[in-house]
């Protein structure tokens, strides 16, 4: 028997013990998801999103017991990691997982309806809860996003990104059966396959560059690699397309224009599901992409030419794409009267504040600095310190928070009734809520969703001192800490960020027009038209604990920051555990 350290060891090695070990949790989702499918088909099980509940529970137990868990908690700094075949366990895929499973808990309670007895009786005996067919799909999307966040290999990270495609088509499809839900689905899907096209190229030139399906070995011979060699000739073809890839899932420029009609026409839970996960998959993928310039993250070596024009190029990229991206969606969510549309353009306007982001870790990259400082917020000064994909993960995690509590609050309330008056003849029937006119006078009608949804608007709009405006802020102060002691000249980096972060505060106070114009039409307009809030309970309870949550990051924002510190800095820093090893014959 002779023992190879498992960095070395080929994709087949994801069947030995040591792996399976490690990725427990994701294991107990789709195990989860197999339970609905068969409790749908068999046993005609209706409460199939009780059953994603109680699986994503049993992966957040998993989770907390793993092995390593413990030290890599203990680990402020992020520098400890295991790594087993194609899997990486550290600081920074602990903050993914912990994100896809508190994200997942929520989003299947939105997609729930009522799943509960008491809100089944309001209903007149119709069952408004999901499928089993549907939870067990959105389990696999949670299975393959955490795996996305574990990938150490070329291989699991597009079969990750494939697994949460995949599910997401089939969800759009099964959420609306009408034509403009369908046509929704047909958009996402054709453009996904143009995007999963273009990322697989980008990872077929990662491959012929590192003779490897391995992120540690293409790492190590892209450090290696000279000024004018192959690796660095192909590196323009690798970043554009993936790239590309990546800006679908985020919705950010030029993969940006599905968004709008996608979001309209489907559910409230599907618009949520849609305006974070993917996002969560997009910033990962960039992250662990950076990582390559910076081949001291996989004990390669020191970077060389080729890693730096690989970063240096990388920033420029993400910087051009954040600019115009938050731009873009802020100009198109003002014209916008429909209110999915509006959110719609919202989010493209954050997947370019995520980019910025992305883009100072990049720069950090290319200057030999990592991905951010070493500095671990302190009680006196705790945003001090911060590095690109620090921000970016805990402007992520904020938004993420905002923007499901509006569309739990959105598929809470449901209907609303047309306008109608004694005498004018029979009661229409009710009216999804899909327009900014319909949340006209909510305040006065349900004022505790009239709170929740401001409370979130003004998050995202950035407003003191909600987390928005935490978030806002570090992505600001990473901006202007760029080659800080550099003076600002024409063409300079240091004056590409200065005007990136001018660009985002311009954008931060485009943004608040429309936000406030939401607010402006529940609490100061009038209607005669009641709101039917037929969503479901669960949806009710989603929105509560996003509230209770923005809260609680509002006053206790380190928490947070600190775990974004930890998982930002593991981007940049030498493995310092032992990795696993296998035996093989």
């Amino acid at each position: 028997m002779t023992t190879i350290p498992a960095l070395t060891m080929p994709l087949a090695a994801l069947t030995g013990p040591e792996t399976f070990l490690l990725v427990r949790p994701e294991l107990a989702i789709v195990a989860g998801a197999i339970v609905a499918f068969l409790a749908g088909a068999f046993a005609g099980v209706r409460r199939g999103w009780l059953i994603a509940v109680a699986a994503i529970a049993a992966a957040m137990f998993l989770m907390g017991s793993q092995p390593g868990a413990g030290m890599l908690a203990a680990d402020a700094a992020g520098r400890g990691s295991i790594v087993s075949g194609p899997v990486m366990i550290d600081a920074f895929s602990g903050f993914v997982r912990w994100t896809v499973l508190g994200l997942g808990l929520v989003l299947a309670l939105v997609q729930a309806g009522d799943i509960f007895p008491a809100a089944v009786s309001r209903g007149a005996a119709v069952w408004r809860g999901g499928t089993c067919e549907e939870a067990g799909t959105f389990l696999l999307l949670l299975a393959g996003l955490s795996l996305v966040g574990l990938a150490d290999d070329l291989v699991l990270l597009f079969a990750g990104l494939e697994l949460v495609s995949i599910p997401t088509y089939i969800l759009l499809a099964l959420k609306r059966t009408d034509a403009h839900g369908q046509e929704a689905s047909l958009k996402y899907f054709f453009l996904s396959l143009v995007a999963s096209a273009l990322f697989l190229y980008a990872l077929t030139c990662l491959y012929g560059i590192g003779g490897s399906t391995s992120l540690a070995v293409i790492a190590a011979k892209l450090g290696a690699a000279s000024a004018d060699g192959i690796a660095t000739v192909l590196l323009p073809v690798v970043l554009g397309t993936a790239m590309a890839g990546a800006a679908f899932r985020l919705a950010a420029v030029p993969m940006h224009f599905y968004a709008p009609d996608v979001y309209e026409g489907t559910s409230p839970g599907n618009a949520a599901l849609l305006s974070t996960l993917p996002k969560v998959a997009g910033v990962v993928v960039l992250l662990r992409l950076l990582g390559l310039a910076i081949p001291e993250a996989f004990a390669a070596g020191t970077s060389g030419p080729g890693a730096a024009a690989y970063a240096s190029l990388f920033w420029q990229l993400a910087a051009v794409l954040a600019a115009i991206t938050m731009t873009v969606g802020n100009v198109m969510a003002l014209v916008q009267t429909n209110l999915r549309r509006l959110l719609a353009c919202s989010s493209i306007a954050h997947a370019g504040y995520l980019l910025v982001g992305v883009a100072v870790a990049a720069a950090a990259a290319s200057a030999g600095a990592g991905s951010g400082r070493d500095a671990v917020a302190t009680d006196a000064s705790w945003l001090a310190g911060l590095g690109g994909a620090t921000a970016t993960l805990f402007y992520l995690a904020t938004y993420a928070l905002a923007t499901i509590g509006i569309f739990a609050a959105l598929a809470y309330l449901g209907h609303r009734w047309p306008e109608w008056s004694t005498g004018s003849g029979p009661r229409p029937p009710r009216q999804e809520i899909t327009s900014v006119e319909d949340l006209d006078g909510l305040s006065g009608t349900n004022p505790v969703a009239a709170f929740a949804i401001a409370v979130f608007l003004l998050s995202l709009a950035g407003i003191p001192p909600l987390p928005g405006f935490w978030g806002k802020l570090t992505l600001a102060t990473t901006a202007l800490e760029v080659d800080w002691n550099s003076r600002i000249e024409w063409g300079s980096r240091r004056a590409a960020f200065v005007a990136l972060g001018v660009i985002l505060v311009l954008n931060a106070a485009i943004a608040a027009a429309y936000y406030l114009r939401i607010i402006s039409a529940m609490y100061f307009r009038s209607t005669k038209r009641g709101v039917q809030a037929d969503g479901g309970l669960a949806a009710g309870i989603a929105m509560l604990v996003c509230l209770v949550l923005v809260g609680l990051v509002t006053f206790q924002p380190r928490g947070l920051f600190r775990a974004a510190s930890a998982a930002g800095g593991a981007v940049s820093r030498t493995p310092v555990v032992a990795t696993a090893q296998a035996s093989v014959p």
